[in-house]
């Protein structure tokens, strides 16, 4: 595992908390962390977005942010 870079370091904290927060059942929280997070890392890995963790990290977020949605409005 010495081959991981930084930003597959930062798509697995980001996938935890991600995992937390769903568990927890805040959707407000949710929301409010997915989009800073997504806000925070398309601005440090706008250069790499396209490739492995960065991308991971950013659907991860989106995809957080829809659940948040969706759980806040029913």
């Amino acid at each position: 595992m010495s081959d991981q870079t930084l930003s597959d370091r930062i798509a697995a904290v980001a996938i935890a908390v991600m995992l937390i927060l769903t568990a927890w059942g805040n959707a407000v929280a949710m929301l409010v962390v997915s989009g800073l997070g997504l806000i925070a890392g398309l601005l440090f890995f706008r250069k790499s977005l396209t490739r492995g963790a960065a991308l991971a990290a950013a659907v991860g977020f989106g995809v957080a942010i829809i659940i948040a949605l969706f759980k806040w409005f029913m």
